[in-house]
C-alpha cells in the first residue's frame, strides 16, 4: 500500500480475516507507543456502521498486546447506566486480563500503577451506548486516570460531544480519527490479499463498492467463493444488503446459527449451542467468526446491522410460526441468564429480550408503534447545545399534549432539568445529526423530587407517598416518565414509529428490578401502556386532567426481580407460568409479598417473634423451626437459594441487621446496587417459602 508503516499493519487478526488499511490511525497508535511519556491520551473513532471501527479496534489492541501493554476490551451496551454498574464491568474485565498475574488480588488498582514501561489501552466499542454516563465519565472518570501510561479509545457512530474538543484538561489529548471509505489503493490492497480474482473481476468490485468496507468484504467474498449471483446483488453494497446474498455466502449447515445471531444480534459458542439444543463446534465457531458481516467481540459473534435487518425480514417473511417459536426458546433462556447475572449484563440481556417481544407490542399504534425494522442512531443524552432544538420539540408537544396554562411552565422546567439532571433527557438525531425525538424521565429521590414538586406537585402527590419523594439517591428505584416527543416531519417515519422506538430503549432499565410510573390522559397511551402490561388506576382529585380528558396514573413494578416474567407474558401471553402479579408468592393458599418475607427476617434471632410466620410454612410448628429453617437455607445447608442470594440474606438480616451500609461493603457492592440484588433475593425466597 505504498510505505513501511502500511507494510507493517499488513496482518492477520486473531479471527483470520485480514487487516487492511487505516495505516495513518495505527500510525497514530505506533506514535503513543514510541512517546517517551506515554501521556494520557483520548482517541475517538467514529464513522458509519460497517465502515470498519470495531475492526480498527481489535487491531490497536492486537498490536498493543505485542507492545507489551494490557489492552481490554469494553461493549459500551454491556456498560450499564451507572457509574457503579460501569466500574463493576470494568473491574471484572481487568480481572479477566490479570487472570495469571498474583500482583493485581484488587484489578482496579492496575489503574493507578499504570507507568511509561506499564501501559494500559481501555477500548470502549459501541461507546455511544455511554450517552447517559458521558458526563461522568468525563469530568468524574477520565480525570481520575494517571497521566502517565493510558490510552483509551473510544468509538463510536456519532463524532464525540464539543465539550470533549473544549475541554480545558482534555483538549489537548483528545485525537480524532473519523474513517472514510476505502481509497482505490486500499481497494487494490485488500483484493490483492483476501482473494484470487482476475483483474477485471477486481475492477468491477472497485467500482461497485465504492470503498465501503463491509461491502468490499462481501462482495470479494462471493467472487472468491465463486458464488453465482448477478451483478445486480453487488451493486451499492455500501447501501444495500440483501439477505439472499448473506444467505448465499454462508454454508448450509451455519444458517441455523445465522438464525440465532439474526434474533439476538449478539451470542458466544454455549448460548447458540443452548438456543439450537446441539453442540455448535469450534470450527463452526470459527467459520461463522470469518464471514464478513459477522464481527467478533468480547460478548461473542455479533452480524453488523445492517445484515441483521435484513435477514430478519427475510425469515419473517419465510417462517413467521417458526420464527414465533424460537423467540420464546430463545427468550426463556434469556429470562434464566437475567436472573443469575451481574449489574453489568442485566440491561444488555433486557435490551435482547425487549427487542424479541417486539413484535408482541402492536396492538396499539396510534401512540407508539414499534413494528418497523429500524437502524435508529442510539439514543444519547442531552448536550447543552441541544438546548434551541429540545425547546422547538417541547413546544409541538405542548401544543397537541397539555392546555395552555400548564405548558407555561414546561420551557423553565426542562431549562432546569438540563442543567441538573442531563441524564433524565435523552434525545434521537436523524443521519445528519439534527435532534428529531426527545425522551424525558427523572429517577425519583429526595434531590430529584424537590424539582418534580415545584413543576409538577399535583402529579407528584397523585403518585408517590411522602416516604418516597424523601428516599436516598442510592435506594431510588423508580422512573417518572414525563414526556416523549418527536418530530412528525422526519422522512419515512411516523411520529409515532419514532416514539415506539424510544419507548422500547426506556423500558429496558426495567430490566435492573425497577418501576416506571406516569400520569396520562392520551386514550392511546393509556391503551398502548395497559396493552404491555402497566396498571391503571385512577387519580384522587381531577386537578391533573387535560379539558374533557380524565388523567389516569399508570405504573409497571418489576422491583420483584419479574422483568423476566413480564417480558414472557407479552411474548407468549396464553402460558399460565407467564402470568405476572408483581412482589407476591403464593404456596397451599398462603401468599407471602416480599413485605412479609422483609418483616419476618427482621425477627431472624427472636425465635418467639417467628412463631406466627411458622404456620404459614408447611411442616414448622413453631418459631425456633423456622428460624433453623431460614439459617439452613442462608448458610447453603438446605438447597433453594443462590451462592449470591445466601450473602445478601445473611449480611442483611444476620451479620450487619440494621445496618445496610456494612451488609453492602461486606458484599462488595455500593449500596444501589446492594438494595437492587436484595429484593430480588427476598422475592426468591418468598417462592421457596
Amino acid at each position: 500500500m505504498g510505505n513501511s508503516s502500511e507494510a507493517q499493519y499488513d496482518k492477520y487478526v486473531k479471527d483470520g480475516k485480514r487487516f487492511v488499511g487505516r495505516a495513518k490511525e495505527l500510525t497514530t497508535l505506533e506514535q503513543w507507543f514510541e512517546h517517551p511519556e506515554a501521556p494520557l491520551t483520548i482517541f475517538s473513532i467514529t464513522g458509519m456502521g460497517g465502515i470498519g471501527k470495531s475492526s480498527l479496534l481489535s487491531e490497536m489492541l492486537s498490536i498493543s498486546r505485542d507492545q507489551g501493554a494490557t489492552a481490554i476490551w469494553m461493549d459500551g451496551r454491556s456498560c450499564g447506566a451507572t457509574p457503579s454498574v460501569f466500574m463493576d464491568y470494568l473491574s471484572s474485565t481487568l480481572g479477566l486480563e490479570t487472570l495469571d498475574s498474583e500482583g493485581y488480588p484488587r484489578p482496579l488498582s492496575l489503574l493507578k500503577d499504570t507507568s511509561v514501561d506499564k501501559r494500559l489501552v481501555l477500548a470502549v466499542d459501541n461507546y455511544e451506548e455511554l450517552a447517559l454516563l458521558e458526563s461522568w465519565f468525563m469530568e468524574v472518570f477520565i480525570s481520575k486516570l494517571p497521566l502517565r501510561g493510558i490510552l483509551v479509545i473510544l468509538a463510536s457512530r456519532q463524532e464525540m460531544a464539543s465539550a470533549w474538543r473544549t475541554h480545558p484538561r482534555l483538549h489537548r489529548r483528545f485525537v480524532q480519527m473519523r474513517l472514510q471509505h476505502f481509497t482505490v489503493e486500499e481497494i487494490s490492497e485488500y483484493i490483492s490479499v483476501a482473494g484470487s480474482l482476475n483483474q477485471g473481476m477486481a475492477g468491477t468490485i472497485t467500482r461497485m463498492t465504492d470503498g465501503h468496507p463491509l461491502g468490499l468484504a462481501l462482495a470479494v467474498e462471493a467472487a472468491d467463493q465463486r458464488r453465482n449471483l448477478p451483478h445486480a446483488e453487488w451493486a451499492e453494497l455500501s447501501h444495500m444488503i440483501s439477505a439472499r446474498l448473506l444467505l448465499e455466502l454462508t454454508i448450509p449447515r451455519l444458517h441455523p446459527m445465522v438464525e440465532v445471531l439474526t434474533l439476538l444480534g449478539t451470542a458466544n459458542q454455549e448460548l447458540l449451542s443452548s438456543v439450537l439444543d446441539m453442540t455448535v463446534t469450534q470450527e463452526d465457531y470459527h467459520m461463522l467468526r470469518q464471514m464478513s458481516f459477522i464481527r467478533s467481540g468480547p460478548d461473542g459473534l455479533a452480524l453488523h446491522d445492517m445484515g441483521r435487518l435484513h435477514l430478519l425480514r427475510d425469515f419473517r417473511q419465510r417462517e413467521p410460526h417458526r420464527l414465533q417459536t424460537m423467540r420464546i426458546r430463545i427468550a426463556k433462556l434469556l429470562k434464566l441468564l437475567h436472573e443469575q447475572a451481574g449489574s453489568h449484563e442485566r440491561r444488555q440481556i433486557a435490551r435482547k429480550m425487549l427487542l424479541l417481544c417486539q413484535e408482541s407490542m402492536l396492538q396499539h399504534r396510534k401512540y407508539a408503534d414499534v413494528s418497523r425494522d429500524s437502524l435508529f442512531t442510539p439514543l444519547e443524552t442531552m448536550r447543552r447545545e441541544d438546548l434551541p432544538a429540545l425547546h422547538g420539540l417541547l413546544q409541538q408537544w405542548c401544543e397537541y399534549s397539555v392546555e395552555p396554562w400548564q405548558a407555561v411552565s414546561y420551557g423553565s422546567f426542562l431549562d432546569e432539568l438540563a442543567q441538573r439532571y442531563p441524564e433524565g433527557i435523552v434525545l434521537m438525531r436523524d443521519k445528519l445529526g439534527e435532534t428529531i425525538a426527545m425522551f424525558i424521565t427523572v429517577l425519583v429521590h429526595r434531590d430529584s423530587s424537590e424539582l418534580l414538586l415545584k413543576y409538577f406537585p399535583n402529579e407528584m402527590y397523585e403518585c408517590f407517598a411522602p416516604e418516597e419523594l424523601g428516599n436516598d439517591p442510592d435506594q431510588s428505584d423508580t422512573h417518572f416518565a414525563l414526556l416523549a416527543a418527536a418530530r412528525d416531519d422526519v422522512p419515512g417515519y411516523t411520529r409515532e414509529e419514532l416514539v415506539g422506538y424510544m419507548a422500547l430503549d426506556r423500558l429496558s432499565l426495567l430490566g435492573d428490578g425497577a418501576r416506571a410510573m406516569l400520569v396520562a390522559t392520551n386514550s392511546d397511551l393509556k391503551l398502548f401502556l395497559q396493552s404491555i402490561g402497566f396498571q391503571m388506576r385512577g387519580t384522587r382529585t381531577r386537578v391533573c386532567d387535560r379539558f374533557e380528558d380524565r388523567a389516569d396514573i399508570l405504573d409497571l413494578d418489576l422491583r420483584s426481580g419479574q422483568f423476566g416474567a413480564w417480558v414472557m407474558s407479552l411474548l407468549d401471553p396464553e402460558s399460565q407460568e407467564n402470568r405476572v402479579q408483581p412482589g407476591t408468592t403464593e404456596a397451599n393458599g398462603v401468599v407471602w409479598t416480599e413485605q412479609d418475607v422483609r418483616k419476618m427476617l427482621g425477627y431472624l434471632r427472636s425465635p418467639g417473634e417467628l412463631h406466627e410466620y411458622a404456620g404459614r410454612v408447611t411442616a414448622l410448628r413453631d418459631g425456633i423451626q423456622l428460624q433453623l429453617y431460614i439459617m439452613d437455607l442462608l448458610e447453603g445447608r438446605v438447597h433453594g437459594l443462590s451462592p449470591q442470594d445466601q450473602m445478601l440474606l445473611y449480611a442483611a438480616y444476620w451479620t450487619h441487621a440494621g445496618n445496610p451500609t456494612a451488609a453492602a461493603q461486606t458484599c462488595s457492592m455500593s449500596r444501589a446496587t446492594f438494595y437492587r440484588h436484595l429484593r430480588t433475593a427476598l422475592t426468591r425466597l418468598a417462592r421457596i417459602l
